[in-house]
């Protein structure tokens, strides 16, 4: 470990945090790498353009919440370097770790104590006006308020599956599973997988459940001529807006960046404490076979 970048988020206090990571860094000759402009960087990080913060670092540091590990990853994964999530906030679901447990994760960096996982991504095609992107969590089109439904039709690989009026769509990857489309009734999915996850938002017909496509499928969604215009979001931040008439094409994008895991725990151990997953209260303290835990 010889070169570490840092990814803060904005407008927030990062002093203690950083006072460690500088620390760390001074015991064990690692270099930290900033963005132009940001002030809150410790004594002695270079400097560089945001676009080029990622180029030769090691690990890209994200402190702050879910938004900031998006942003580290979105910097990170064109130069092939895997982020590190620290939680500054609340849930922080894609945070590895939390500010109590910092230095034990600067530990397993400096000693090699960690493993890379592969995150897989969305790749929305560029329309007029909004340019291509990829999408970490996932990309969303929903209705303008105050003009009406979305009229929208979903085609995979060019056939048509639906016709619906909704509230909008959600197209999320693995690792945004439990973000906006988990609230609209989505399933959890193991970030681990490739492919892409449809999900209506307040569909208005028969037909309202999730779609789960491969990562060789592509899917079309078409705002019909009687839809309200809808806007555009890339993991929580608005594009653009497209009018009737236009079609979207998302594909998916297999193993777009990639994660550095420093806990033992898995998939079902992370969503269990982070979203909060309890048993039924007659299973609490017995498992299925009737053997008291």
């Amino acid at each position: 470990m010889q070169t570490v970048g840092l990814v803060l988020r904005p407008e927030r206090d990062l002093r203690d945090a950083l006072d460690r990571i500088r620390t760390w860094a001074a015991a064990t000759g690692v270099e930290l790498v900033g963005a132009d402009g940001e002030p809150r960087l410790p004594d002695g990080a270079a400097r560089r353009p945001e676009a080029s913060l990622a180029a030769g670092c090691d690990v890209v540091l994200a402190l702050g919440g879910d938004g900031t590990m998006l942003g580290a990853m979105r910097l990170a994964a064109p130069h092939g370097v895997p982020a590190l999530g620290v939680n500054l906030g609340r849930l922080g679901y894609l945070t590895e770790v939390d500010s109590a447990h910092l230095e034990e994760a600067l530990s397993a960096l400096a000693n090699g104590e960690y493993r890379v996982e592969a995150r897989a991504g969305l790749e929305l095609a560029p329309l007029k006006d909004v340019a291509g992107q990829i999408a970490y969590n996932d990309v969303v089109l929903t209705r303008v308020p105050g003009r009406g439904q979305a009229a929208l039709a979903l085609r995979i690989d060019g056939e048509l599956l639906v016709r619906y009026a909704s509230d909008g769509v959600i197209a999320a990857t693995p690792q945004g599973s439990t973000a906006y489309a988990f609230a609209a009734g989505g399933p959890l999915v193991s970030p681990r997988a490739q492919g892409m996850i449809v999900v209506p938002d307040a569909a208005h017909g028969l037909f309202n459940r999730a779609v789960v496509l491969s990562e060789s499928e592509r899917l079309g969604i078409e705002v019909l001529p009687t839809s309200a215009p809808v806007s555009i979001e890339r993991d929580g931040q608005l594009l653009g807006h497209a009018e009737p008439g236009v079609t979207l094409e998302i594909r998916p994008h297999p193993d777009a960046a990639t994660v550095v895991r420093v806990h033992a725990g898995g998939f079902a151990e992370r969503a269990r404490r982070k979203l909060g997953i309890a048993d039924p209260a007659g299973l609490a303290d017995f498992d299925l076979a009737g053997h008291e835990r």
